[in-house]
């Protein structure tokens, strides 16, 4: 028998300042994207603990540190099909670490469904608060992250979302995110995502309360609505918000020629919105449909070239991650599904 997950990205749009009744509350406004995913299968093994694919060698030290944490025995054989790239700023350790994790609670018979109770053993911090309600529930998130670069206990990742929203449309309506991950260069520091998502942070005493009325009052309605060129609106204001509050905060967003090249090609193409990953390389055009997301990816393709980066469509993942439990061995040639389960 071996399990099977899925995991979806996780793509943050900015921070929020939110009143409420106990004063200022700092949010981080995402979404839960399909593509590109995490898909890793985990089976016993009794030799050890055998880790092969994509970012295997994170999924090990993940993996180990789960085990640390519960004192199990290493037998675990786990093989990542795929694995969302790094310093694009779309959640990859953190998504991959909570598929191990549940992987490695299913072997052992621990609860799989407690995704904080994952996330306390992995040693997450509180900001990684989005990805972990991502990886749990999926959807538009707005999650508080007041106060997240001072602790350092997973313990306060316990508050739910401030609010949530499915994304749902047929394919001719989809609100599509169309996604280009650059080549990296290679002298792109590891800890890239970390250092940006500090630096959005500590912006947050910068950053205008004009992002929560334009939250509450304009997205929000948006959102109800089905109107996605407000919806698109709100994102851009959102965006130039947060580009003034890091610029206050000495660490302004930098935009290359490249970029702004991309940007107006999105622009002209169809995106009503259109951005790059607030913690990473990636860089998206919000578009409406199938048809438009398929014109816009063309256009993409043919102006980076093959070696210029991946271009792909994502829609919302509105269910978080998922697994199947089979009656299977990865050595084996066929499998039937035992259950299917969908992560809470």
């Amino acid at each position: 028998m071996l399990i099977e997950i899925d995991a979806p990205a996780s793509l943050p749009l900015g921070l929020i300042q939110l009143e409420s009744e106990a004063g200022l509350k700092t949010c981080l406004l995402g979404v839960t994207l399909q593509h590109p995913p995490v898909n890793l299968f985990a089976q016993a093994y009794p030799g050890g603990f055998k880790m092969t694919g994509a970012r295997a060698d994170v999924a090990y030290e993940q993996g180990e540190r789960f085990l640390q944490y519960h004192q199990l025995e290493r037998r675990a054989e786990v093989e990542i099909e795929l694995a969302i790239p790094s310093l694009v700023g779309l959640g990859s350790e953190p998504m991959l670490g909570l598929s191990m994790a549940q992987a490695l609670a299913w072997l052992n018979n621990l609860p799989l469904d407690n995704t904080l109770a994952l996330a306390q053993a992995l040693g997450l911090k509180p900001q990684n608060v989005l990805e972990v309600w991502g990886f749990a529930q999926g959807g538009l998130l707005l999650v508080d992250v007041s106060g997240a670069a001072h602790f350092e206990s997973a313990s306060h990742l316990i508050t739910p979302p401030l609010h949530r929203h499915e994304i749902a449309h047929p394919e001719k309506e989809a609100w599509a995110f169309v996604l280009l991950l650059p080549r990296i260069p290679p002298d792109t520091p590891e800890t890239l995502e970390a250092d940006r998502l500090e630096a959005l942070l500590k912006a947050a005493p910068h950053l205008s309360a004009d992002t929560g009325f334009v939250v509450t009052t304009e997205l929000w309605a948006a959102l109800a609505n089905d109107d996605l060129p407000a919806f698109a609106r709100s994102l851009m204001a959102i965006q130039q918000l947060n580009q003034e509050a890091l610029t206050k905060a000495g660490t302004p967003l930098d935009y290359s020629p490249a970029e702004q090249v991309i940007f107006e090609i999105m622009h002209k193409n169809g995106a009503l919105a259109w951005g790059r990953s607030a913690t990473g390389l990636a860089l998206y055009g919000l578009v409406k449909g199938a048809r438009a997301s398929v014109e816009l990816r063309h256009k993409l393709r043919h102006h980076v070239g093959i070696f210029g980066g991946r271009v792909m469509a994502s829609i919302t993942a509105n269910t978080g991650a998922s697994y199947d439990v089979r009656d299977y061995s990865l050595d084996d040639n066929k499998f039937k599904p035992l259950r299917v389960r969908t992560q809470a």
